[in-house]
């Protein structure tokens, strides 16, 4: 027995097989007639001949009316893309310009509550995404349950203090992308 339970795995078929093909597919083909091409000089836009033929470096045929009519659409549709597009990038700044004012605001207020005294946390989703402000003191403490006393610098040694402008660069990229990520995720939820 044929490894297929089809006939198809057969190279012969039964004559209702091949009825059933001929009626799905057809058997004959189409064939171009004279009609189906265009006379020779034949203005491609148009398809009549060609009133006062210009060709392109393809050789291509066109009446010069149909041309100059191609391209003049061509360059509208070309200039309206262009302000499109234009529109799109002023939109997409503004929206940029909008989101980093909206995260300098954010930054502030969150700079004014450190100032204040109160530690930010930042609410799940049971609050709805809003701020908590907690007295300071209980952050403070390292995770092993010691203050960070360890921590600093050892007695009899000065810090030297460098302002390097890349770094506060750097610095002020991540805060803006923290505040963009904090309003991102309260709009989110």
């Amino acid at each position: 027995m044929a490894h297929s339970k089809r006939n198809t795995s057969r190279p012969i078929f039964t004559s209702h097989e091949r009825a059933m093909a001929r009626v799905a597919w057809g058997t004959s083909t189409a064939r171009l007639s004279r009609e189906s091409f265009l006379p020779f000089a034949s203005c491609w836009l148009c398809l009549e001949p060609a009133i006062d033929p210009v060709a392109c470096a393809h050789g291509d045929i066109f009446c010069r009316e149909c041309a100059l009519s191609n391209i003049l659409a061509q360059k509208k549709e070309i200039k309206r893309a262009d302000k499109a597009r234009e529109q799109e990038e002023r939109e997409a700044l503004e929206e940029k310009a909008r989101r980093d004012a909206e995260a300098q605001e954010r930054s502030i207020r969150e700079f004014e509550l450190t100032q204040a005294g109160l530690s930010i946390k930042r609410g799940g989703g049971a609050s709805g995404g809003k701020e908590k402000t907690e007295p300071p003191g209980r952050d403070g403490q390292a995770e092993n349950g010691k203050s960070g006393q360890d921590n600093g610098p050892k007695t009899g040694e000065k810090r030297k203090f460098s302002l390097d402008p890349d770094e506060v660069a750097r610095i002020a990229d991540e805060e803006r992308t923290k505040a963009r990520r904090a309003i991102d995720d309260e709009k989110a939820s």
